[in-house]
């Protein structure tokens, strides 16, 4: 019965070698991955530091007067604070949200203490929306009056929004109209001819979205 019993402990014992070690390469595997990526992300950190490190030489200002100074220009709670090369300028970029619940973003020269820059986190955002709509103003050969007239010909109403949009190459106007059913249309005129290229309810998209759910069921 022994003889059995040890004939049947022998493979397990064996196979369990076997698992561990499986399971200590596998561990070792891991271990060697998440090293690795500890390795680069305190690399990069270091070099962020260093960076900041080396500005700070170039600062008269202090990080505590740039606060103060961003807090007295914009009264509110502190939140990151980051030294700047802007063109040669060194500057504190301050973002600060303010006592009505707006980011803003308060550049302090890091050399004189003066406010240079004050501006919502969004406005760049913004700016890249007028700066498409300028771009695409210039392909129009129509102006928006007359592609506003064009549209309450074709929907009798009021004129809500109005953009360019460019339409697989095609400048348009994408003006939005409340028409007197209440109902709220978007007409699309062609920003060179003057046509109407297309009219939708402005729910038609998502309409069409439901009906796709529904085919799939």
């Amino acid at each position: 019965m022994n003889k059995k019993v040890k004939k049947i402990i022998i493979p397990a014992v064996a196979t369990a070698v076997i698992i561990g070690g499986g399971f200590s390469y596998a561990s070792a595997a891991t271990n060697t991955t998440s090293n690795t990526l500890t390795a680069e992300n305190s690399a990069q950190s270091n070099e962020e530091n260093q960076s900041q490190a080396e500005l700070a030489k170039q600062a008269t200002v202090t990080k505590e007067v740039a606060t103060k100074t961003a807090l007295d220009q914009v009264p509110g709670t502190i939140g990151d604070i980051e030294l700047e090369d802007e063109e040669g300028t060194l500057i504190y970029s301050i973002e600060v949200t303010a006592e009505d619940g707006t980011k803003q973003e308060v550049e302090v020269d890091a050399t004189t203490g003066e406010v240079v820059k004050v501006e919502a986190e969004d406005d760049e955002e913004e700016g890249d929306d007028e700066q498409s709509q300028a771009e695409l103003a210039k392909q129009a050969t129509v102006t928006k009056e007359a592609a506003t007239k064009t549209a309450l010909d074709q929907v009798p109403g009021t004129v809500g929004d109005v953009e360019l949009e460019d339409e697989n190459g095609t400048v348009v106007y994408s003006i939005e109209v409340t028409a007197e059913d209440g109902t709220k249309q978007e007409v699309k005129v062609d920003a060179t001819s003057g046509e109407v290229v297309k009219v939708e309810h402005n729910d038609d998209e998502e309409n069409d979205d439901g009906n796709e759910v529904d085919d799939q069921e």
